[in-house]
């Protein structure tokens, strides 16, 4: 080989030298460049995760509002029940006492009138008793009075 080869060569190795380093330095770049397209997607990611987050809790904190609100109407609902039971069974209660009252106010009158039939019969059978007694002290009398009279006879 000449020199002039040689000087080829060498010049040839020195272009492909330069060559190499610019794309090394380029491959460097694109590299980098892939590397921040890369954190960049992941901050992007990352804040698209952070927005669902805040979303979910949003969603969790809405549907917990309304979840209590439906316990606190059905808690509500069940207490003006509860109290309308209590108001009916109440008054069912006050109904049934009156009607208590009422039929003890009637078996008093029954009793009453049963006490006064009573004392009527006894007052009737008294009288009975009286003038049965009656006859038969009159009958006594007679019967010994017809013993006497056949005595002195």
């Amino acid at each position: 080989m000449s020199n002039n080869q040689l000087d080829e060569l060498k010049n040839k190795a020195a272009e492909l030298g330069d060559e190499v380093k610019h794309s090394a330095k380029e491959a460097q770049l694109q590299g980098e460049k892939a590397l921040d397209d890369l954190k960049h997607s992941a901050k992007e990611v990352k804040l698209e995760a952070e927005k669902k987050v805040d979303e979910l809790k949003d969603d969790a904190e809405v549907r917990h509002a309304e979840d209590k609100a439906a316990v606190t109407e059905k808690v509500e609902d069940l207490k003006v029940k509860a109290e309308s039971a209590k108001v009916a069974a109440q008054e069912k209660f006050d109904h049934l006492k009156e009607e208590a009252g009422h039929k003890l106010d009637e078996a008093k009158q029954k009793a009453a009138e049963l006490k006064q039939e009573a004392s009527v019969k006894l007052d009737e059978l008294k009288v009975q008793a009286s003038e049965k007694f009656d006859e038969l002290k009159k009958k006594a009398t007679e019967t010994l009075g017809k013993f006497k009279k056949d005595d002195q006879a």
